[in-house]
């Protein structure tokens, strides 16, 4: 398999007043207001308007799903449109990134090595899990003793984990390691207006340089699917989200650093053991026991275009 560029797309479902009865799903690296202000032409009476978006990283895969899975109600062969409710446009949408924008997708790549630019989301299945693995001390890293340092659980199906790689230890923040700022959304909205929410985050953490985030599938399906490695060679800001929430028994809201797992399965063991013992990675830096000579994590908090860069303004071209 081709390594995957780590770029963050979406699949959008549009609707026309012009067109009752009918949606429109695709595709688009743009905003998808954007991509609706596109397809307003002169042919088309009124302007479409967007009823549902959701960012991933397999935006052609996950299309190309969809109309798979609604093939039966597709109006025209070479149009993307659809006689079904907007319901049923979701739905499909959101079992399509299930189905061809999880841990399936990323494996056969070998390790994804994240820089700063880079952006990922990661549709997950409940069950799953993620290791964090690294070094704790320049002692460590010398003798390439590495070591878990935090585990994480999806607690749904559908939820999203974005990873952004960025320049900087004071644009990220971890809220296991109790950063400032760490219980704020980077990218609360997915549109200018600040209209439409971006879910609701339930877990926002941090990679720093030279950190490993081993992806393990969920236990029943241990056997027959293999882990995905990313390697941090820059700061990444991980931010995981939901539209299922998950209650414990005490009545709040799980989140991703709630690892409700009394130990790990034999299958994922061995794979943190083999990432563990991977090579030393080219750049380091400590997770904790920051001295004055490393820039602070999370002074300095960046805006949703920073993370999500769709939302820049657009200078057509006229």
């Amino acid at each position: 398999m081709i390594a995957h560029p780590h770029t963050v797309g979406f699949v959008y479902v549009l609707i026309n007043n012009s067109m009752p009865g009918l949606v429109k799903i695709g595709q688009t690296s743009l905003l998808p207001e954007d991509r609706a202000q596109d397809l307003y032409a002169t042919g088309v009476p009124e302007a479409f308007e967007v009823a549902y978006r959701t960012t991933t990283s397999w935006p052609q895969a996950v299309e190309r799903r969809v109309h798979d899975l609604l093939n039966d109600h597709r109006i025209n062969r070479s149009r993307e449109f659809f006689r079904v409710s907007v319901g049923e446009a979701i739905d499909a949408v959101r079992r399509a990134l299930v189905d061809v924008a999880s841990i399936d997708s990323w494996q056969g790549s070998g390790v994804h090595r994240l820089s700063v630019g880079d952006r990922t989301s990661l549709t997950l299945k409940a069950g799953q899990i993620f290791a964090v693995l690294g070094y704790k001390s320049f002692d460590e890293l010398m003798t390439g003793n590495a070591q878990i340092i935090d585990l994480w659980q999806a607690h749904s199906n559908g939820d999203l984990l974005e990873i952004y790689a960025t320049e900087s230890p004071s644009h990220v923040a971890g809220l296991s390691d109790g950063d400032p700022g760490s219980t704020d959304d980077p990218v609360p909205y997915l549109d200018r207006q600040k209209t439409v929410a971006n879910g609701l985050i339930n877990g926002r953490e941090r990679l720093m340089p030279g950190e490993r985030l081993v992806w393990l599938p969920a236990p029943e399906d241990a056997e027959d699917k293999l882990s995905v490695i990313f390697e941090a060679q820059a700061h990444c800001q991980i931010i995981s989200r939901t539209w299922s929430l998950v209650l414990a028994p005490h009545g709040l809201p799980l989140l991703l650093n709630d690892f409700l797992y009394s130990n790990v399965w034999p299958a994922a063991s061995r794979s943190i053991h083999e990432a563990l013992s991977l090579p030393v990675p080219r750049t380091w830096e400590p997770r904790q026991d920051r001295d004055p000579m490393w820039m602070p994590i999370g002074s300095e908090p960046l805006n949703p275009e920073h993370w999500l860069t769709q939302l820049k303004l657009r200078h057509r071209k006229h």
